[in-house]
């Protein structure tokens, strides 16, 4: 399987969306992206473009804001937040075909994360794959998709949309790619390559999972932290008191990681350093805040604490950051009434 000139569709074309979109018109394919508001109004007027410290891309791509405009994909990149994918997944059947491979490119713990695990957390007691209530309330998201297109991708790469129809990126393009199932396949080689020949960096893994978790580390504790403070990344690393804090609450996920038989893949102070070398960057979390938006609440605090819940381990540190996030999130709404 490859895509000499693969027709992809993103849908959610903004920072992270926006940016592989970017990269993968740049490099010759025929890209579509879903999006909305004045972000959809400048990409049709005026293309989307990516500034990062390397140069500046500018392409021409086809934008709508229903899936279903575009027609049977190759590959479709799904770059929403997990609270929007109840919209969003019942509206991909018109794109699929039966090898179509859906990649999820999404913070925190998926909808689809039992789906294709082999330890004795990942079924039910009708031999069903288990579903996680807090991203995938009674299993309908996993019904939506035949989760046999899915492949899972963590990412690595910061960004904004700093206005309509521009993104500003801080030059990294890192993608962690690997199959729900835990096994290698031709498909996630094709993504590799797909990704490299539009100069990114992808990783195949054999173990995504570990790679959710491991992002998770620093999602669950600098993106709520954030929202909080106001403060980007370098000021956040620069506060003793917020990082003994976010030290508290990594470790807690760490520990959930490996009860759920998962390798967290790297220390605390691996994690920390891997913070300090984005810079001066607005997490997304705070940058849905400033637009206010819904905070992403679900799938990286409310989640990994109902997994806790079922593991009988204690997550203090995340229920603290968790409360007030959402006592945040729930006052930004009553004010936009």
């Amino acid at each position: 399987m490859s895509w000499q000139r693969g027709k992809i569709l993103v849908v959610g074309a903004g920072a992270v969306g926006g940016s592989m979109a970017v990269k993968l018109a740049a490099a010759g394919h025929e890209v579509a992206v879903v999006a909305r508001g004045a972000h959809l109004h400048a990409i049709g007027q005026r293309g989307l473009c990516l500034d990062d410290p390397a140069e500046r891309l500018c392409v021409q791509v086809r934008a709508g804001d229903d899936p279903a405009d575009f027609g049977p994909q190759d590959v479709v990149i799904l770059a929403v937040k997990a609270h929007q994918l109840d919209t969003v997944l019942p509206r991909l059947d018109a794109v699929l075909r039966p090898d179509t491979v859906v990649l999820a490119a999404l913070n925190g713990i998926p909808w689809w994360y039992f789906y294709g695990d082999s330890t004795p957390y990942a079924q039910d007691a009708a031999g069903g794959w288990m579903h996680v209530d807090s991203v995938d309330p009674a299993g309908r998201l996993l019904a939506a998709v035949d989760p046999s297109h899915l492949v899972g991708c963590v990412v690595h790469a910061s960004a904004e949309v700093v206005e309509p129809g521009l993104i500003r990126g801080n030059g990294q393009y890192r993608y962690v790619l690997g199959e729900p199932s835990h096994t290698v396949s031709q498909r996630v080689q094709a993504l590799v390559e797909l990704f490299s020949q539009a100069g990114c960096e992808p990783q195949a893994t054999a173990r995504i999972r570990d790679a959710i978790w491991m992002k998770l580390v620093g999602n669950a504790t600098f993106n709520p932290v954030a929202a909080l403070t106001r403060a980007r990344m370098d000021a956040i690393c620069a506060n003793p008191e917020l990082i003994a804090l976010i030290r508290a609450g990594m470790a807690e996920i760490m520990q959930l990681a490996r009860a759920y038989d998962c390798d967290p893949l790297v220390s605390i102070e691996q994690r920390l350093d891997i913070a300090r070398g984005i810079g001066a960057v607005k997490i997304s979390t705070l940058q849905d805040l400033e637009r206010g938006r819904p905070l992403e609440i679900g799938a990286l605090l409310h989640a990994p604490l109902e997994l806790a819940r079922r593991a009988r381990l204690p997550m203090p540190t995340i229920e603290l950051l968790g409360a007030l996030l959402g006592e945040l999130d729930r006052q930004m709404r009553l004010q936009a009434q």
